[in-house]
């Protein structure tokens, strides 16, 4: 609105004009004018998702079902909220910093005064040391988690429990099992630190060739993210911000989004100004941006995609027979964003509504599909096993929530004959996690143990692998495995350098 004063002095000769023109500011929209709306702005940054914005449960509101008594548990969770792991994050804080210094807080502007000032007055949080270790937000997330497992199970988080950790070979990983474990059991024991179980995906070279390295795989993500509704997004933003068309892109607003908006959120636990500068519509955009390379690399675009997790999910599985057959040690695994998402599919507890096309956009932003929600910091699977009078019973967690089991026909009150949702998971399918199959690349690493129909993933000692018989067997490199393998990642290289050489 702009406001002008007009004063006018007549004389026979002569007429004076004297105009004083306030700043003008033209709001488009204020954050002040969405007081109640939870959803302002959008806190659904996809794998960025802070635990308390993922529309979690709480299990300490748990009750054992009539006439059962817990068996034992098996629970794998994503590490908590953490720093953002990439080389280049110092350069786009500074990119932040320099766009902070250019905001128009003195006229053209088309958001609120009040919004511009805060992101104004935004000070770098970000320093190289922080890598992609556990933030204080993560530590208290997992803080939380273990206290409320504690309070809703009493009998299997005791001072007489049996238990054992796994995590990857991350600080995030390990220290979140530390905070965890030490809040649900008041223990510091040893954590058993094996990345082939809790990331065998990386161990999977089809798995890089035909979708880590295949172009088609981001191509539909791509086209949208560099499209018509992203490019309108950064000419808005521009004009939100009082700045140069020039000044912002679509480069820029994704750094926006991405480090100045969701990456704050996460590592520091509180609201970032930079998310003022987008509508709840432009951070759905980023969500559906997001999730369609995500379903692709790590759902159901691709069924390596998610059964790269097999071991895993094996693990999973084996664990829960060997707490109906008597044994008592709980197991805990933590894990990344990457394999959580796999796992879910691969274990048929989430539907499938994709792919999210180009074309798709703006009617599936109410998907099922969204990693916000599937796989968000500290998101939980628990699987509880029963004594149910003389039958085993199972129930399964997401998030703290009851998560109601077969998918397509769910038992109302969550508590499932444990052999048939085995079976459901595939225990009983000798052909679920054929390792050499699905990763056919490095047929090399094969587990003598098994037959030769079968064979099971890279683990670690402590891994019980898929069963390909009655009996479960175990599966591990050896060290002459790992040896062979490296001699055969140093020939490719050597004849790689060689082609490269012929070629100049």
């Amino acid at each position: 609105m702009t406001f002008t004063m007009i004063t006018m002095n007549w004389t026979p000769y002569n007429v004076y004009v004297i105009i004083t023109c306030l700043p003008i500011y033209v709001t488009a929209y204020c954050s002040t004018d969405f007081h109640g709306d939870s959803k302002y702005p959008f806190k659904k940054y996809q794998l960025v998702t802070a635990y308390d914005q993922s529309e979690r449960g709480n299990i300490s509101d748990y009750q054992l079902p009539s006439g059962c008594t817990h068996l034992g548990m098996v629970f794998i969770t994503r590490h908590g909220s953490r720093y953002r792991p990439a080389d280049d994050e110092e350069g786009k804080f500074d990119l932040l910093e320099s766009l902070r210094d250019k905001l128009n807080t003195t006229g053209n502007a088309t958001m609120c005064f009040s919004d511009l000032n805060k992101i104004k007055l935004w000070e770098n949080w970000y320093h190289p040391s922080l890598e992609s270790d556990l933030s204080p937000l993560g530590y208290q997330e997992m803080m939380g988690l273990g206290q409320r497992f504690k309070q809703a199970f009493p009998e299997l988080f005791s001072d007489s429990s049996s238990f054992k950790f796994h995590s990857s070979d991350t600080q995030r990983t390990q220290e979140s099992a530390r905070m965890f474990m030490s809040h649900a059991y008041n223990s510091t024991q040893d954590i058993i630190v094996d990345d082939p179980l809790i990331r065998p995906y990386d161990y999977c070279d089809k798995y890089r060739v035909e979708v880590t390295e295949n172009e088609e795989t981001l191509a539909e993500k791509e086209e949208f993210g560099n499209g018509r509704v992203f490019a309108d997004m950064a000419s808005i933003v521009s004009k939100r911000l009082g700045v140069l068309d020039g000044d912002i892109d679509i480069d820029t607003i994704g750094i926006m989004q991405q480090e100045g908006c969701a990456e704050e959120e996460i590592a520091n636990g509180t609201d970032s100004p930079w998310c003022l500068a987008f509508t709840k519509e432009d951070l759905q955009a980023f969500e559906y941006r997001d999730d369609m390379g995500d379903y692709n690399r790590f759902g159901f675009g691709n069924h390596l995609s998610y059964k790269t997790s097999c071991p895993t999910k094996r693990f999973i599985l084996s664990a829960l027979k060997n707490i109906s057959d008597g044994e008592s040690v709980n197991q805990f695994l933590f894990a990344h964003g990457f394999g959580f998402l796999r796992i879910l599919a691969d274990m048929n507890m989430i539907e499938d509504d994709g792919p999210f096309l180009v074309e798709d956009y703006p009617v599936k932003v109410n998907r099922t599909y969204r990693a916000s929600l599937y796989s968000p910091m500290s998101g939980s699977l628990a699987f509880v096993v029963n004594q149910c009078g003389a039958e085993k019973k199972l129930q399964v967690f997401h998030k703290e929530k009851p998560l109601y089991l077969p998918l397509h026909s769910p038992i109302t009150n969550g508590t499932w004959d444990l052999d048939e949702a085995l079976d459901y998971f595939g225990f009983n399918d000798p052909e679920d996690c054929n390792w050499t199959d699905l990763c056919s690349l490095r047929s090399e690493v094969t587990d003598a143990s098994t037959s030769d129909e079968t064979t099971s993933a890279p683990t670690s000692d402590e891994t019980t692998s898929a069963p390909t018989s009655d009996e479960t067997t175990s599966a591990g490199y050896s060290v002459n495995q790992l040896k062979r393998h490296a001699i055969f990642i140093l020939l490719n290289l050597v004849v790689l350098v060689s082609l490269d050489r012929v070629q100049m």
